[in-house]
């Protein structure tokens, strides 16, 4: 059965909508997977700066801890002390952001990363009072990039608890201690890759520009395939319409020769120009079917006399017939015999010696045909309905036929609202089954 275009569009459609959810999902892909991999090359250079640096004699973190670890739990002095730790870590931090960056060059030399690095204390509980001392985004930088982060991953954390007393003076920072001291700190190094999103774009582009080319190569050739298959069906509809012209145009000579021929006295001349213009009659009938929806129903007895007259047309097979025969509403003699003399003739042409009829007249009316003939190859058993289409194998072409027997068998078929089912015999031949409908 052929489908419409509209079919093969919409099957299109979705085999490509599917095609480019599945381009999607392998681009989304590679991007978490390309993305993780720049994130973890990164977080590497940065471990090493962070490593770098703690192993700096000149930079003493555990100095600048010390001082938060002193502090006093006098709100007053509190304020005044943390402004002078404040005061020492933005000292620590102008010191050592040159070797900061120095450092991220140095390890990033075969990368074109531009990574930002940051150490902070962010945050001083003081456990006595209970209350946090560093207010929200104003931590305590140790050291940082001349880049800036805006967003932060973390590469270690840190958290310390003092709990003691300290008696000890602190001259150079005026900070008094000698009471008890009980904090918690928090400390943490972060980084960043800030190009990321330029590197994923630089990487993945690549793969979204193959697959925009393979999703365009499709379209294109399914566009090309579409529209040469409508050329084609074009020449074909021309082609049809032409042979069927010519049909046309051939019923008034036809008529002016059956009447000449009445006055040929000769015989044996006129039985042979009569036999010549029934088989031109027989030729064109093929190609223009008629319309008989108002011809005789089909009864038992025309059945029989269509089959024997089949029988000694056809003489060279054997033709067996089994008929059960309740009542027919529908089916006329006319199509009945069309159908009937077009499957015959069909398994004559292709090599059957025997052909066996089956014929059930009761709620539905079931024609069957089996054959022992060549059978149709598996490939062109969707098109033999198609008018003008003959199986394009050497046998055929020493067969006389238009290619309209089955075509004309399936619109009569069609006409009835019934179904033609066609299928190969195990052995040989090949078997027609019709169903049609037996009320008004």
């Amino acid at each position: 059965m052929k489908l419409p275009k509209k079919y093969y569009s919409s099957l299109f459609a979705i085999v490509l909508l599917i095609l480019v959810a599945l381009q999607a999902y392998y681009i989304y892909n590679s991007y978490r997977l390309i993305e993780r991999d720049l994130i973890l090359s990164s977080r590497e250079i940065a471990t090493k700066v962070m490593n770098d640096m703690d192993e700096k004699n000149d930079i003493n973190n555990d100095k600048l801890l010390a001082y938060f670890k002193r502090l006093n739990h006098e709100k007053d002095k509190q304020i005044s002390e943390l402004q002078v730790i404040q005061n020492k870590a933005n000292f620590t931090n102008s010191q050592y952001r040159e070797i900061v960056d120095s450092l991220i060059n140095f390890y990033n030399a075969q990368h074109s990363f531009e990574i930002a690095i940051r150490s902070e204390v962010y945050s001083v509980y003081d456990e006595i009072n209970k209350k946090e001392l560093i207010i929200p985004n104003q931590s305590f930088i140790f050291y940082e990039s001349k880049r800036k982060i805006i967003h932060p991953m973390n590469i270690n954390e840190s958290v310390w608890s003092t709990d003691d007393l300290n008696t000890e003076k602190d001259d150079k920072l005026g900070i008094e201690k000698s009471e008890r001291h009980k904090y918690k700190i928090k400390a943490k190094i972060d980084f960043e890759l800030l190009n990321l999103k330029f590197l994923l774009i630089k990487k993945i582009t690549p793969l979204i520009l193959i697959s925009l080319l393979i999703v365009g190569l499709i379209v294109y050739l399914y566009w090309k395939s579409l529209k040469n298959l409508t050329k084609q069906e074009e020449k074909n509809n021309q082609l049809h319409l032409t042979i069927d012209s010519i049909a046309h145009e051939l019923n008034t000579p036809i008529t002016t020769l059956k009447f000449a021929s009445q006055n040929i006295q000769d015989l044996e001349t006129k039985q042979v120009i009569k036999r010549q213009i029934n088989r031109l009659e027989n030729t064109i009938e093929t190609i223009l079917i008629k319309d008989n929806k108002n011809d005789v129903l089909l009864d038992e007895i025309s059945m029989t006399k269509v089959i024997d007259d089949l029988k000694n047309q056809y003489a060279t097979i054997t033709i067996l017939s089994t008929i059960n025969f309740e009542y027919n509403h529908l089916l006329s003699q006319y199509d009945f015999e069309q159908i009937v003399k077009n499957m015959i003739e069909n398994s004559v042409k292709y090599g059957a010696t025997n052909c066996y009829l089956n014929f059930d007249f009761n709620r539905k009316i079931k024609l069957t045909f089996t054959d022992d003939g060549i059978g149709i190859p598996v490939k062109d058993i969707p098109h033999v309905f198609d008018k003008y289409y003959r199986v394009d194998r050497t046998i055929n072409q020493h067969i006389n036929g238009l290619g309209v027997g089955l075509y004309i068998i399936k619109t009569i078929v069609d006409s009835y609202n019934g179904k033609i089912i066609l299928q190969n015999n195990a052995e040989k031949g090949v078997e027609f089954k019709i169903v049609l409908p037996n009320e008004n």
